[in-house]
């Protein structure tokens, strides 16, 4: 299938399900060729986090969530 950019906009969902019958979409832009998009085998897989180096890694953090986001989030002062 060859789709332009504004395909992908206003035609979404037809690319889509090209791409679920595992078919190759071609982009265009003013007619020529910019790239191809292809469908990913196995997309209906989730991915599997939980063997992830990040997760669980503040596991042992005793200060709440909404606390370390407001300290997370202060601005910096600036030595002076």
């Amino acid at each position: 299938m060859k789709a332009s950019v504004i395909d992908l906009r206003y035609k979404t969902k037809d690319i889509l399900e090209c791409l679920r019958r595992r078919q190759k979409v071609e982009l265009t832009c003013r007619g020529k060729i910019e790239g191809v998009i292809i469908p990913v085998q196995g997309i209906s897989d989730p991915p599997h986090m939980a063997g992830h180096p990040a997760v669980g890694m503040w596991k042992d953090q005793k200060e709440p969530v909404s606390e370390m986001v407001k300290r997370l989030r202060k601005p910096r002062l600036h030595a002076g």
